[in-house]
């Protein structure tokens, strides 16, 4: 039995092999002729070597301004593209279409109490609301700021420590990583708080929500951004924002449309129940 077993072994190994030897790779299938290909090839190096896609962003960023959905410079930047387009000989078809609108106001904030303070002295913080947000009372919002460096670090707190109280998320853009190259991927990970923070610090009991800057620039220039918004009011306008004093000195007008009131009525309560907790102990302050 042995025999016959080693005796078969090197057959065995011979058609293996033989069968590896005879199969052949199969070829990729040609998409694109030689032809296309070096075209295609010239005019990635003819964009590379032009300015043109600098310019037309340059002209979007710095002559019409943000672009938010429904707004006058939205439209002009659709129609701006349309004719440059055009102009390239490209075929181009414009139709009307149903957007979420919201109009940004004035927006001020305030730090009224901080270590090392000098008296009778704050310190006026730079900010920009992120559309749509939510209004603040007239009388705006006072109240303590709690940082937090991600989502898992304020996970992490006890929710009484962060109910009535602001959340800061102070998660820093990546320079290293967009010095590498991948400076697309250090901004997705930055951004991320711009678009889920305010509801992961309203699901902590907190009154309002601000994110560090999501950038890599270290100027104080605040940049014009979008948030995710909680989609629990409708057409409602209001003044508010942080002030130390009670008086509406912080002001942010806004209209939004959102979804259905009816879908949110409870998260509203809850809010206005904050919101009032944090407005008794700023008059509590006060006296």
């Amino acid at each position: 039995m042995k025999a016959w077993i080693f005796g078969l072994l090197p057959l065995f190994l011979c058609a293996v092999r033989c069968e590896a030897q005879s199969a052949t790779p199969t070829a990729a299938p040609i998409v694109f002729s030689p032809q296309t290909l070096a075209d295609l090839k010239r005019l990635q190096q003819t964009a590379l070597n032009s300015d043109y896609a600098y310019r037309q962003v340059a002209h979007l960023a710095n002559n019409i301004g943000p672009r938010l959905s429904g707004s006058v410079q939205a439209a002009k930047a659709v129609e701006y593209v349309a004719n440059e387009l055009k102009a390239i000989g490209c075929q181009v078809q414009l139709e009307k279409v149903m957007v979420p609108h919201w109009v940004r106001g004035e927006e001020t904030a305030t730090l009224v109490q901080f270590p090392g303070q000098a008296e009778n002295t704050t310190q006026k913080i730079l900010l920009c609301a992120l559309g749509p947000s939510v209004a603040t009372p007239p009388e705006g919002i006072t109240a303590e700021v709690i940082a937090a460096k991600n989502f898992d670090e304020l996970k992490a707190l006890p929710r009484e420590k962060v109910a009535s109280k602001i959340v800061l998320f102070n998660y820093p853009f990546d320079k290293q990583m967009a010095a590498e190259g991948r400076g697309g991927e250090a901004y997705g990970e930055a951004v991320v708080y711009r678009g889920d923070g305010p509801s992961a610090a309203a699901r902590q009991g907190a009154v309002a929500c601000l994110v560090r800057s999501v950038g890599s620039a270290d100027y104080r220039l605040p940049p014009r951004f979008v948030g995710s918004g909680n989609g629990c009011d409708r057409r409602r306008r209001g003044r508010g924002g942080l002030n130390g004093s009670g008086e509406p000195d912080s002001k942010t007008s806004f209209e939004t449309e959102a979804n259905d009131p009816r879908d949110c009525v409870d998260e509203r309560r809850e809010r206005a129940a904050r919101l009032e907790t944090v407005r008794e102990k700023s008059r509590e302050r006060m006296v």
